[in-house]
């Protein structure tokens, strides 16, 4: 799951059914810019994306798509989850929708 927030608290997902990469996070992030784009023409005024550090946000072809979409963005530092709401929204959504009754998961 790919997820990006807005200030207002809209929730923009996508479900992948393969592992991240340069490639999905391009596909993501070009048509995150179409949708913001019918939203509101001039929301690159106004907007800044914040990425983690994960290869697929920091490479070229990453980097290269985000300036021809024309989008001012930060990289976060490296474990830096306290900076990044969506890293909140997510760790929400892992704990509270998807097990609510809070059974454990993962290895034994």
């Amino acid at each position: 799951m790919i997820i990006a927030l807005d200030t207002e608290g809209r929730v923009y997902a996508s479900l992948t059914q393969v592992n991240t990469n340069s490639e999905v996070m391009i596909s993501f992030l070009s048509r995150l810019a179409v949708v913001l784009s019918t939203e509101d023409k001039d929301w690159r005024k106004n907007t800044v994306w914040q990425l983690d550090g994960a290869r697929y946000h920091t490479s070229a072809e990453t980097r290269k798509i985000m300036k021809q979409i024309g989008v001012n963005f930060v990289i976060s530092a490296p474990y830096s989850y306290d900076a990044a709401v969506v890293e909140l929204f997510l760790a929400y959504y892992k704990k509270v929708q998807t097990n609510p009754d809070n059974e454990r998961t993962g290895k034994k």
